[in-house]
């Protein structure tokens, strides 16, 4: 059994490197009073932040972890990964593998399509950089067999190379595909003495390819403290410490808007550098889909991190403006820190409701199976269920989805829960006490950490809480017993919402259905995605032998026994620590 406390200790170790802190926020300059009110706009405003971090004079002024979030827990970046590329192809040009006008035709000319080469052969590392290379992979290309360089070159074009900016999630993937064929390395491989080591960050994980290749605009997860050292280092020109580690000139480039993005408003971001968001010429920020932002003012020596679980980012941008005007003075009179410690310290993001009933079901349940038959409409629309939430598996190469055979052993103040996604077993322990359980499992080909709590609404209704603190969202499962303990309904939700989610994708999901049905229907079944994705799933509370009966007119015998084996919750204790 891992212990989690422990393996929080080792990353803080591996993370050898930590930023400097401030005694106080004055020490930087930046008054404590400002700090709250930034905190307690983004609060009043409901926007969901995991970690901050407040950095001004090479420092952290303010950071703020709200449990069960932690500096040192990884956490998915989605497009932060895009910047992280960017230094890549920095280090790779400035070692002479490439540069900005290597085209992707002279790295890959066995991918070139015949119908129209002399287009392809101008798609350059620049054009990939500020996403203006012209091709449009679909958003809901199934990435777990595809060979994703085919999928990118036989994609439509939406402009001519170098014309039209258009945020395409595969420009970045072609990058670190052209890079993984002139070094020989994968770019982790490439990064960690360039990069990641220099910064006293642990090799971190990343999402690949079927063949080993890191996806490059997204999948990539850093820890909050590795995050904030990244972009410091960026913000410092690419110096960290006493090392310069990416070139300044580069990122003097990069942070710099190289092709409008038609974007209009109080917090456009109106240009675009390589992989990097412009403001104007003294703001631009790494951003992520879900509220990872690293911000950087270069007038106020200031950047702000977060680490989020929400697309409604125009809260954060207002906040950083009233934050950064009270920012002037390189420092003010120190003051006694410990009340602005214990308010940042005080910011869980779940309130677990206070336990008060136990069910007669619970006997009921103990070492039966919840059985539930695949849902047709979801597997079509590449999106079976999952007890992941949906944002954490979409682009994934393995993805997770078919949820079924579940089971539950209850234990006094804890319960376990198992259940089945595809050939992944996975079994968590969830508290029955009004308080979170934590255990490791891998979905999806991923590790995750997950906080598990459960308790029962009435008699017959058992919710389930998992929070995997790796993603953006908790999950929901709400199981309703019925039919004299025979019959089970499911019901699901996450937080962030899937209608939340697919809003941020509205338009892709639009034109990607356009295309691919030759009508104007994107719309119409945007609306019934959630629907689809989230269905009520109705199944049937079964003893293990008549389980077995069942599985026997669909598996072969080894198929079967290997099954019976998994579902042998006496032995299924998950690597888990109490919290």
């Amino acid at each position: 059994m891992a212990d989690i406390t422990m393996m929080r200790f080792e990353q803080e170790q591996q993370d050898s490197i930590r930023i400097p802190r401030a005694s106080c926020p004055e020490e930087v300059g930046i008054p404590s009073e400002s700090v709250k009110q930034f905190v307690q706009s983004l609060e009043a405003d409901g926007f969901r932040y995991h970690s901050l971090y407040i950095m001004r004079g090479g420092k952290v002024a303010a950071e703020c972890h709200r449990y069960p979030f932690s500096a040192d827990m990884p956490h998915i970046m989605y497009s932060i990964s895009k910047s992280v590329t960017s230094c890549a192809v920095a280090l790779a040009i400035e070692e002479g593998y490439l540069t900005l006008d290597t085209s992707v035709a002279d790295v890959f000319p066995e991918y070139v399509p015949q119908s129209d080469a002399e287009a392809f052969s101008q798609i350059k590392v620049r054009n990939l950089l500020n996403m203006t290379g012209g091709k449009m992979p679909s958003y809901m290309a199934n990435k777990t067999k595809s060979d994703w360089i085919r999928q990118y070159a036989d994609s439509k074009w939406y402009a001519k190379p170098g014309e039209k900016f258009q945020y395409v999630n595969e420009s970045p993937y072609m990058l670190c595909a052209m890079l993984r064929r002139l070094t020989g390395m994968t770019v982790t491989e490439y990064l960690v003495p360039r990069l990641w080591e220099p910064l006293g960050v642990k090799e971190p994980y990343w999402e690949t390819d079927p063949t080993g290749t890191e996806s490059g605009g997204w999948g990539l997860f850093l820890t909050p403290e590795s995050f904030a050292k990244f972009i410091l280092m960026i913000h410092q020109r690419g110096r960290f410490g006493d090392k310069q580690i990416i070139p300044a000139a580069y990122l003097d480039e990069a942070t710099r808007a190289q092709i409008s993005t038609g974007e209009e408003g109080e917090h456009a971001r109106g240009g675009y550098g390589y992989c990097f968001w412009v403001k104007n010429e003294d703001e631009y920020l790494g951003c992520g889909v879900f509220g990872q932002i690293g911000y950087c003012i270069r007038s106020k020596d200031l950047a702000i991190v977060t680490v989020s679980g929400d697309g409604h980012t125009e809260h954060v941008y207002s906040a950083i403006d009233a934050l950064a005007a009270t920012v002037d003075a390189p420092t003010l009179p120190a003051t006694d820190p410990t009340e602005l410690h214990e308010f940042l310290n005080s910011r869980a993001i779940d309130v677990l409701p206070e336990v008060t009933l136990r069910s007669p079901m619970e006997e009921t349940l103990q070492d039966k199976i919840l059985w539930f038959a695949k849902t047709l409409p979801a597997n079509l629309v590449g999106f079976p269920p999952s007890v992941l939430p949906v944002v954490a598996v979409y682009m994934t190469k393995d993805r997770a989805g078919n949820m079924d055979r579940f089971q539950f052993r209850f234990c006094g103040d804890y319960a376990l829960f198992q259940w089945r996604e595809g050939d992944e077993t996975c079994c968590v322990r969830m508290g029955m006490d009004g308080r979170y359980r934590v255990s490791r499992i891998t979905l999806a080909g991923t590790r995750y950490t997950i906080y598990a709590a459960a308790f029962w609404t009435d008699e017959n209704t058992l919710e389930v809480w998992l929070r995997p603190v790796e993603s953006i969202g908790i999950r929901y499962l709400t199981f309703s017993f019925h039919g004299n303990g025979k019959k089970v309904t499911l019901t699901t939700r996450s937080d962030p919402s899937l209608a939340e989610v697919l809003e941020d994708v509205r338009f892709t999901v639009d034109e990607t259905f356009r295309t691919r049905l030759g009508k104007n229907i994107g719309g119409k079944l945007f609306d019934s995605l959630t629907r689809v994705v989230e269905p009520t799933l109705h199944g049937e509370i079964l003893e293990k032998s008549a389980y077995k009966k069942q599985k026997a007119e669909e598996e072969s015998p080894a198929e079967v026994d290997k099954e019976m084996e998994e579902i042998d919750l006496s032995d299924s204790e998950p690597e888990s620590e109490s919290e």
